[in-house]
Order: structure tokens, then C-alpha cells, then sequence
């Protein structure tokens, strides 16, 4: 899973536009041209705005003021200079002092910028909203973050689209894009041509809501397609949307109409590191180092560029120059203690993020990571082989149990597949608290949907407690996620998107046939309207959060028909291919000798295969029928018999007619048509609770033994199975029911005795064994039995040290347990 944190620059283009008063410079006239210019600018009218500037009839302070905004649109910063220091020399608490404090800190003056900016940080006489505003600037200026927040607070209420956006750019800065959005939306409300309220919104909505921020960055365009801040905020869209072509070109806009900005040159520094590394990237920095020797923008947003690449190490590095730069900026700290998160450094994060808050305690983020990181302390440390794993105390004895085993298997089958022994060691944190894991992976709670994430030798995932038993499999999620370490490192971080999860759900779907084909239904609908993606299609399918869940599941079929096409050798090559520099187009000439239309024809053939006569069956039937129309059902179900809904419609009907004899008919059709139908609604699901009604335990016991062949996280019925199972003496479906319970709710204290005594039955001491120690770690409730079966099971194993152990801790609990005792002598050879 990718989601990368929202990143912001540094004194944004639209912040040095926005309106303060004229103090003791005035009021009337002065007013009207610095508001009139600024407005101009911030609609994209240059021309309004220079000959507003050059008109007035104002003071000279304030015309001084109104040219030099005019200059610095243009990046005529010296210019601006000039105008505006012998203002800001005369009147120090005046609107040319404050934009020549602000000049100055963001072209590397920092000293002088703030001995302009902290008097008027120290002003408390405010008469108006202009004067809360010159101090929200000159506070954030020289990083008073706190205080820049408390004054826009006071002019909340103020209809000024200045104001509004220029908070909205604080709150994005600081992590805040829900709060930003708010913010730039009233902006907009007050005056609809704000051009930077515009870019703002579409940074703010560029993670979570893409086509929003489209339409906005449009509007931009549209309204101004000559801003330097539409241009810089193409740039930052380009380069996310890995287009470093187009990120280029916008880049050239913005020299062309505002040359020489460090925003340019560090976002050059970004695609440079993108297009040749570490080393490119620090070449490209020298720019930015020219034109603001204290500006660490450019190993910032080369270090993110690192980031979106997987490439945390190098992220890091880059985040150590930027902090050598510029100790004192916190999102410089921030950075460098997030991507050490992602190495596994968690404690030289924790020394970089407690910088980071003591610099700005405004940040939520930074907040969040440390109580995170206060969080991990408490957990186990347990270090097992390539892994390390860190487990809430409350649940370690237990998982651990479950875990190690897993991942060893896991370890040993993708380096025979991959052909490689990752980077480790592989540290793998289970948090029994979502949010944990949520800020865990992106420094924010309410993530929604995702189970784990992989940072390339870092995993973290939700334990079983953090959702409900049945929700979903927590081994299968550490499977995947253990999958990408392979995939990602065998590239070289260069795997795109799409096949890495691709190749992480196939890698379920391996290991268990249900795992990893959860929306097998879904899909098929989607292919009988034409709705998939396709090979070419995958990449923006992943860019979309609505096709997300689709995307995951057709990647892996691509996935599949390559192997089943080229082998795993092939995938291998394909990866290397990656590992190499290729596209997607050459990636699949490099490594199977076929373009990419003649991979797209396979995976179509393929695709037609496997799921063209489920497709035919999940087609919206015709005619549309009402859901109460039982003779209307019944005759199109009767004349579309291999059309799944049409059979379902009927039966629920029918079932909400009691007629539950009459719904067995259609619900077997459905069955047989979409075996991999899952859920409490579906056909075995309701053929099974119908056999229950009717007292036939056998049926119903069968039904819901095929519903667990696809509905693998359906722990209640695995629960029912088991009971039907042991009254019926049907030993083995009455071990595989048990046997899924445990897997999914490795908490429930009762299943794991009785399914260990199934297993030792069956002569699988091995797997015996592992429930045994888990229903000790519970705290069996009786510990002498549960000692005693842990003895048996390692004496069937060859471990008779260990089983002596187990067996005097019985006798501990019960001295005179005869069971005990004679696992004793057995034990000690006797």
C-alpha cells in the first residue's frame, strides 16, 4: 500500500500575496492600491496590477509596496528590494518592512528578515483584521507557528479571500489538508477568480480526492494560465502523477514567467533525482544552493521524490542535508524522522520528529508519530531469523505462535520465486489498534480500507483485535505484505505500483486459493459491462480510489497469466527489466520479447477463460422486474437460467415469503453458477440457514463447508461448521472448521485445546503443538491438561528436554496428575 503525505512548499507563492494593512502608512488610497494590486495579482491580471502600481495616487510607501508586490510576481526580487527598504527602514511596523522581511528570509537573509519580522510579531495593539493579518505573516515569517494560527483564528469570520488563503496554505503546510480545504473553499465563496485559493485546493485534495483536485488545478489554469503558482502546482501535480516530462515543462513556464524562484530549482532537484539518483539530485541542489544558501527546499523535495520511489534510505540522506542546511526548520526534522521510520530506525526517527515538535508544536502529524513511536516501546521485541517482529504484550505469546512460522515459510518460498535475500533485517509491527497502524503508515488516523503496509523492509499491519473476528485475515494480510519486501527489492524500487500488489495478492491466491479472491463477483461484473482495465489501463487504475479495490484483484490476474505464460523465471526477468531503468512498455520486451498490446491480447484471452462465463452470469438481467413481483421473477429466472441474478432476485422473494422450499431451486442455480459468491446473503450462505429451519444438519453442514471454500474470513460459519461437524462425528471437517477459527481469531481461548487434540489425533504433533502453546498463552483452564498436551506433542516431536519441562509444569498445577507423571518417565526415557 502507497499513500505519501501531504507536502506543502515552503513561504508558498500565494502567502506572499496576501493583503495586510498599511499600519501607519495610512489608510484610504493606500488601502485601495495595495488590496487592488494584490487582487489583480491573485486573478493573474499582470497588466491590472502594474498599472494599478504605477497609477496611484497614494502615498509613496504604499505605491512602493504595490510595485514591489508587482516585482516579485514577476521574480524581480532586487527590484523589490530596492523599492522597498528605505519604506521599511522609515516605518519599521509598516507594510514595506513586513514584505521586505519576508523577501528577505526567502531569499537567505534570515537575519535581517527576522530583525524586521519580530517586532512586528510583538505587536498586540489590533484595531482590524489588517492588523491581526500582518501579524499571522510576520509570525509565520519566522516560523511562530502557533502564534500565526491564533491570529488567523481571530479573523475566522472575515470575508477577505486573502485571508482565507492564505490560512488555507499555513494548515496544508502543517499537515492540515482537511482544515486547508475549508479554508480555500470560503476563499472562493467570497471572490470565485482567487487564483490561489484555486492551487491550494488542488494540493489539499491531491491525495484523497484526485478528480477534485483536477477540476481545481483546471480552473487555475483557466483563469490564469500564466500564474506562477498554477505553474509551480502543475509541476507538483506532474511529478506526483510520474510524469517528469510534463513536470519539466511546467517548470520551464515558471522560469519564463518568474525566473530564477528556488521553488523551480528545487523541484528541478526533485525530477533530477528521479531521473539519476542521489548524486543528480545533489548536482541539480547547487541551484538552489545559489540562489538561498539557507534554503533546504531542494534536498526536501528530493528527498520526497525518494520517498514516492520506496527509496527511504536515500530519502533519509537527503532529509540529513536538508536538517544540516537548516537545523531549524521543522518540517525539515519531520521529514528526516519520517523516513527513518520507514528504514527501521525507530529510535534516531524519534531524536528527528522530537526536533521537529520542539520547533512547531503546531503539528498534529508530529504528534501523532511520537505517541506511535511511545506506543512501540511497550510492545515485545522479538527478533526470529531475517525478522524482527514487535507485538503488543497482550497478544505476543499468542501471535508470535502464528507469525514466526508464517513468515519463515514465507521468507524461504519468495527467495526461491524472486532469487534474492532481501535487505533486512525485515521489521514487521502488529498494532491492535487501527489508528496506531493508520499513523503509524501515514501520520494521520482514519485510514480506511488498508490492513498493512510495506516501506520495503518495514511492514506494518492490523493484529486480529483491531477489527472483528471475520473482518479479515490477518495472515493472509502478512503474507502480502511480506511479499512486497520481495517484489520492491528485487526492482530495486523500481516495480511500479500495479505490479507489486499484483504480485502480492497472486502471492495469496498461491498460498491459499480463497485468499486474495474476495471480489471475484465484483469483478465479473464489471468485465460483463466492460468496465475492467486492462493491462495498459492498470497504472491509472491504481490512481483512482474508486477503482482501487478492482485494480488489486485484476493486477494480480495479470500477474498470474505472466507466470503462467513465462514462468517465474519470467517474473524474475521482469523485475530485473524494472530494476534496469524500463517502462512498463519495455519492461515486457525486455523480459518476455512481446509489446505491450501482445501482453494485453494474452491477459484478454486469459481473462475470457477464467471469468467469461461468470461474467455472463452476473449481467444486469432484462427486463427490470420489481423485487416483489414473484411471477415476474419467476418467469425471467425460468428464461435466463445461467443469469445469477436473476436467480437470486427470485429466491429472495421467495424467501420473504417463507416459501423456503420453493427458493432452493434457484439459490442451487445461483450456487452452481457463482461458486465464489461470499457472505451471509449468499446462495450457500441461505441454502445453509434454510437447511437449519427445515432440522437437516447434514445439508447444512455441506452447504456452509462450500461457502468456507471461498468465504475464508467468515469466522461465525467456520464456528457453525465445527459444531454441526463434531455432533455429526465428522472429525476432519470438524478439524478444518477449527482451524480456520484459530487463524482468524487466534484469541478465541476455547478452539485451540480442542483443535490441538484433533491435530495430535491425526499424528500432526507439529501443528498440535502450535495450539497447544497458544491456548497456554490464553490461559488454559486447566493448566495442568494444557502443559500435559504440550509435553505429548514434543515428545511426538523428538524433544524430550522440552517435554520434561512442560510435564513438571503440570505436576506444578497438579502434583498427583497421573497423565503428567507418566509424560515424565516417557520424557526422561524411563
Amino acid at each position: 500500500m502507497r499513500t505519501m503525505i501531504r507536502r506543502s512548499l515552503n513561504l508558498s507563492i500565494a502567502l506572499l500575496l496576501a493583503v495586510s494593512s498599511v499600519g501607519a502608512q495610512g489608510r484610504g488610497a493606500s488601502i485601495d492600491v495595495t488590496r487592488q494590486t494584490r487582487t489583480a495579482l491573485a486573478h493573474g491580471d499582470l497588466a491590472a496590477a502594474r498599472r494599478l502600481a504605477e497609477t496611484t495616487t497614494a502615498d509613496d510607501a504604499s505605491r512602493a509596496v504595490a510595485l514591489a508586490l508587482v516585482d516579485m510576481f514577476q521574480g524581480k526580487d532586487a527590484e523589490a528590494r530596492e523599492r522597498l527598504t528605505p519604506f521599511a527602514d522609515r516605518l519599521p511596523l509598516g507594510d514595506a518592512s513586513l514584505e521586505l522581511g519576508l523577501l528577505d528570509i526567502r531569499t537567505g537573509r534570515v537575519a535581517e528578515g527576522r530583525r524586521r519580522l519580530d517586532p512586528m510579531a510583538n505587536v498586540r495593539n489590533f484595531p482590524g483584521p489588517d492588523d491581526y493579518f500582518r501579524l499571522a505573516r510576520a509570525a509565520t515569517g519566522i516560523r511562530e507557528f502557533l502564534l500565526a494560527n491564533d491570529a488567523y483564528q481571530r479573523t475566522a469570520d472575515v470575508r477577505r479571500a486573502d485571508i482565507q488563503t492564505a490560512w488555507g496554505d499555513i494548515q496544508l503546510e502543517r499537515h492540515g489538508p482537511a482544515d486547508a480545504v475549508t479554508s480555500y473553499r470560503q476563499a472562493l465563496q467570497i471572490d470565485p477568480a482567487w487564483v490561489p485559493a484555486y492551487v491550494g485546493l488542488a494540493r489539499a485534495l491531491s491525495d484523497d480526492a484526485r478528480p477534485e483536485s483536477k477540476a481545481a488545478l483546471a480552473k487555475a489554469t483557466e483563469l490564469a494560465p500564466e500564474h506562477p503558482d498554477v505553474a509551480l502546482a502543475t509541476a507538483e501535480m506532474q511529478l506526483e502523477g510520474e510524469d517528469a516530462a510534463a513536470a519539466s515543462a511546467a517548470l520551464d513556464t515558471l522560469s519564463r514567467v518568474k525566473p530564477n524562484s528556488v521553488e523551480e530549482a528545487a523541484f528541478r532537484a526533485a525530477i533530477a533525482y528521479k531521473q539519476g539518483g542521489t548524486a543528480a539530485a545533489e548536482s541539480a541542489v547547487a541551484r538552489v544552493t545559489a540562489l538561498n544558501p539557507s534554503s533546504p527546499l531542494g534536498f526536501r523535495l528530493a528527498g520526497e521524490q525518494a520517498a514516492r520511489q520506496y527509496r527511504f534510505d536515500d530519502a533519509a540522506a537527503l532529509a540529513k542535508k536538508a536538517v544540516a542546511i537548516d537545523a531549524g526548520d521543522p518540517l525539515s526534522q519531520f521529514d528526516l524522522g519520517l523516513y527513518l521510520t520507514r528504514t527501521g530506525d525507530e529510535a534516531a526517527a524519534r531524536t528527528a520528529l522530537l526536533a521537529s515538535w520542539d520547533l512547531d508544536k503546531s503539528s498534529a502529524v508530529t504528534k501523532n508519530l511520537l505517541t506511535v513511536l511511545d506506543h512501540l516501546d511497550t510492545f515485545d521485541v522479538v527478533p526470529h531469523n531475517e525478522f524482527i517482529f514487535k507485538f503488543a504484550k497482550d497478544e505476543s505469546a499468542v501471535l508470535r505462535t502464528y507469525a514466526l512460522p508464517l513468515a519463515d515459510e514465507a521468507y524461504r518460498q519468495f527467495s526461491e520465486r524472486y532469487g534474492i535475500k532481501p535487505v533486512g533485517p525485515i521489521l514487521v509491527e502488529v498494532f491492535p489498534i487501527h489508528d496506531d497502524f493508520a499513523v503509524r503508515t501515514l501520520g494521520l488516523p482514519g485510514l480506511v480500507g488498508a490492513l498493512g503496509a510495506c516501506f520495503g523492509r518495514v511492514v506494518s499491519m492490523d493484529s486480529p483485535k483491531a477489527r472483528p473476528p471475520g473482518e479479515f485475515s490477518w495472515q493472509a494480510t502478512m503474507w502480502h505484505e511480506i511479499g512486497h519486501v520481495f517484489s520492491l527489492q528485487a526492482s530495486d524500487y523500481r516495480v511500479p505500483r500495479w505490479l507489486t500488489e499484483g504480485i502480492s495478492v497472486y502471492e495469496e491466491y498461491r498460498r491459499q486459493p480463497a485468499w486474495g479472491r474476495e471480489l471475484a463477483l465484483e469483478y465479473a461484473r464489471a468485465l460483463s459491462e466492460g468496465k475492467n482495465f486492462g493491462v495498459k489501463k492498470l497504472p491509472q487504475a491504481f490512481k483512482r480510489p474508486e477503482s482501487l479495490s478492482l485494480a488489486y484483484f485484476e493486477a494480480s490476474l495479470v500477474v498470474e497469466d505472466l507466470v503462467a505464460q513465462n514462468g517465474e523465471a519470467g517474473l524474475r526477468t521482469l523485475l530485473r527489466a524494472y530494476a534496469d531503468g524500463a517502462t512498463d512498455a519495455d519492461a515486457f520486451v525486455k523480459a518476455f520479447g512481446r509489446n505491450i498490446d501482445e501482453v494485453e491480447a494474452s491477459f484478454k484471452t486469459f481473462v475470457d477463460k477464467r471469468y467469461g462465463a461468470l461474467a455472463e452470469a452476473m449481467r444486469v438481467p432484462k427486463p427490470e422486474v420489481a423485487a416483489d413481483d414473484v411471477p415476474g421473477l419467476r418467469a425471467r429466472a425460468q428464461a435466463s437460467p445461467g443469469n445469477y441474478v436473476s436467480q437470486m432476485a427470485l429466491a429472495v422473494a421467495l424467501l420473504k415469503n417463507d416459501d423456503l422450499d420453493g427458493a432452493k431451486a434457484p439459490l442451487e442455480r445461483a450456487a452452481n453458477l457463482a461458486p465464489q459468491a461470499q457472505g451471509d446473503s449468499s446462495p450457500r450462505a441461505l441454502l445453509g440457514q434454510i437447511a437449519e429451519t427445515q432440522k437437516d444438519p447434514d445439508r447444512a453442514r455441506r452447504e456452509y463447508r462450500a461457502l468456507l471454500t471461498y468465504d475464508h474470513t467468515n469466522v461465525n460459519v467456520a464456528r457453525k461448521v465445527a459444531t454441526l461437524a463434531a455432533a455429526a462425528g465428522a472429525a476432519d471437517e470438524e478439524t478444518a472448521a477449527l482451524k480456520l477459527v484459530s487463524d482468524l481469531d487466534p484469541f478465541d481461548a476455547g478452539v485451540h485445546g480442542k483443535l490441538g487434540g484433533r491435530l495430535l489425533a491425526k499424528n500432526d504433533a507439529a501443528g498440535a503443538l502450535l495450539e497447544f502453546q497458544a491456548s497456554i498463552a490464553l490461559g488454559a483452564p486447566n493448566p495442568a491438561e494444557a502443559h500435559s498436551d504440550v509435553a505429548e506433542a514434543l515428545i511426538k516431536l523428538g524433544r524430550p528436554a522440552e517435554a520434561r519441562r512442560e510435564a513438571l509444569l503440570a505436576l506444578q498445577a497438579a502434583p498427583t496428575f497421573s497423565r503428567a507423571q507418566d509424560l515424565l518417565l516417557k520424557a526422561e526415557g524411563k
